[in-house]
């Protein structure tokens, strides 16, 4: 075919018809999650609490590390824009970011995988048409989702919020960033030769530039015009005589550029190959291939490393926020006032501070755990579960292999990241105890396995609504981060398990609820098992 974009307008109408549901969850779950604290904020954030999220969010190296920083210089000018503008931009790049690249590789190189793209180029289609339908799509959907972002932050009317050039930049520099990934997870996928690991180095390489930005935001911000997770914030919205749409220039120009590498790596390979070579495989399989156990670790066992590796490293640069937390205590003018001769305060301060990150860390865990045990609804809808029911193979053991292997690997990947942030704390002047350290973040592995109990649950009865785990993950995040800010009713903190779980050091511990919780997890797990024993394989 030497028209190489021929059909794309016919692929880009099917894309739209398969995927129509998806893409409206999306819609209004990124709505949601992005403008509809506004009016929230809008109450907690007041003159009187001015210098006091001053001092916490500007001044504290820590929380700019989490949250962005911001040219704010006063707590008189610290209002409720430029408190959006710092506390939800990263945040919601961030979001936006994650949902495009398991997207986008879902659609370019798992159907390679899956033999879907060799099947339409065997029709008179162009070599680029897929892609660039795909590309289509995702330019009209971050195009849509920042322009409905704009009205429905217009719409509350909210003082400081209602200016709609300051609502243009937040919107269009967070979905920039969505486009941008998506960008990346293409061009990854012309290199690499399977969706697993287009994922896994997209998400690496994510994940290394988030790190990055931790460090030169708190050191020299201009070094973070070259990181292009930095642009997201840079363009300082909400903060006025600072709104820069240089960064939405950038992200759109890099994008671009991708995007034409991307085509012309596709152009010249084949179908269901990449540029780097694959490993040679074993002459003769290990004994452990002969178990369904050691089948599973084997396919996953590049996927699981690369997060414990990950968990650790994180550990490490959240590790290195005490000593930041520490320098802020005792250096700032403001909290040596509130606290000078009161160390149950100042210690106040630091677990509160552990709990956030704590919680945080958790919740990345907890992803972990979902790629990981939803890959068996992913095998099903591929057949390849069937071929192995051919086999004297018992369902259970299919379940509960999957479901213990997640457990395993993020009680692994919780203890490796607490272990990085203990070992990069201990040349700190308020050295906390490697018992003290585990206690706090271990605990939270109790919401964690809560969220895989779901999951379970929700590939025994409905598989095909397996990924609405995500938006639950997504809502436990949002809560997280703003949730405590924001002041939201508490039904709606309640539907969190997160704000069920002992907050260590600063709470006491609550064993009845952990073990209320865990049992409720058991009771998931087993109802899961139950409904996938009797129920009919899915295909497609």
């Amino acid at each position: 075919m030497k028209q190489p974009f021929y059909k794309t307008g016919v692929l880009f109408r099917a894309l739209l018809k398969r995927d129509w549901l998806k893409l409206l969850f999306w819609i209004l779950g990124m709505l949601a999650f992005a403008a509809s604290g506004a009016g929230k904020m809008e109450v907690t954030t007041n003159p009187a609490t001015a210098n006091s999220l001053y001092t916490m969010f500007v001044k504290n190296p820590a929380m700019i590390g989490l949250f962005g920083p911001t040219p704010v210089n006063s707590p008189a000018n610290y209002s409720l824009g430029p408190i959006l503008g710092q506390t939800m931009t990263l945040i919601t790049g961030i979001t936006f970011a994650i949902i495009s690249i398991i997207y986008v590789v879902n659609r370019s190189r798992k159907e390679e995988d899956d033999g879907i793209t060799e099947l339409f180029r065997s029709y008179s289609i162009g070599k680029l048409a897929n892609t660039t339908a795909l590309v289509i799509e995702l330019i009209f959907l971050h195009l849509l989702m920042a322009i409905l972002l704009v009205f429905s932050i217009q719409a509350q009317n909210v003082t400081g919020l209602n200016d709609l050039r300051s609502n243009l930049l937040f919107a269009f520099t967070t979905s920039a960033q969505g486009l941008l990934w998506g960008m990346f997870a293409l061009l990854l996928g012309q290199v690499f030769s399977d969706a697993s690991t287009t994922k896994g180095v997209t998400f690496g390489l994510f994940g290394l530039l988030y790190i990055i930005r931790m460090g030169t935001d708190a050191t020299n911000l201009s070094l973070g015009w070259f990181n292009p997770l930095s642009w997201v914030y840079l363009a300082f919205p909400y903060v006025k005589g600072h709104e820069n749409w240089t960064s939405i220039i950038l992200t759109f120009s890099l994008s671009l550029i991708l995007l034409v590498i991307s085509y012309f790596l596709e152009l010249k390979r084949d179908v269901g190959a990449g540029y780097l070579p694959e490993g040679q495989g074993r002459a003769q399989g290990k004994k452990a291939l002969f178990g369904f156990p050691g089948l599973i670790l084997s396919l996953e066992k590049k996927m699981i490393l690369g997060w414990l590796i990950g968990s650790f490293v994180l550990g490490l640069v959240y590790g290195s926020m005490f000593g930041q937390m520490d320098q802020f205590i005792s250096n700032n003018k403001t909290v040596k006032e509130i606290f000078v001769g009161n160390e149950t305060a100042a210690s106040a301060i630091r677990g509160n501070f552990m709990v956030t990150l704590f919680s945080i860390l958790s919740i990345l865990v907890a992803a972990f755990g979902v790629v990981l045990l939803i890959k068996m609804v992913g095998e099903e809808r591929r057949n390849c579960l069937e071929a192995l029911y051919a086999l004297p193979l018992s369902r259970a053991k299919v379940y509960f292999t999957y479901v213990l292997t997640a457990i395993f690997s993020v009680i692994v990947a919780q203890f490796l990241a607490l272990l990085g942030i203990f070992i990069e704390q201990l040349g700190n002047e308020n050295v906390l105890s490697f018992t003290e350290i585990m206690k706090s973040g271990m605990i939270w592995l109790v919401a964690v396995i809560f969220v895989l109990a779901i999951l379970s649950l929700l590939m025994g009865l409905v598989p095909r609504f397996a990924d609405v785990i995500w938006v639950y993950l997504g809502f436990l995040l949002f809560m997280t981060y703003l949730g405590k800010l924001l002041n939201l009713p508490k039904w709606l903190e309640n539907l969190s398990i997160y704000s069920q779980i002992p907050k260590l050091p600063v709470e006491k511990m609550n064993l009845p609820t952990v073990s209320l919780i865990l049992i409720l997890a058991l009771v998931l797990i087993l109802i899961g098992y139950k409904a996938y024993e009797r129920r009919d394989l899915i295909t497609g």
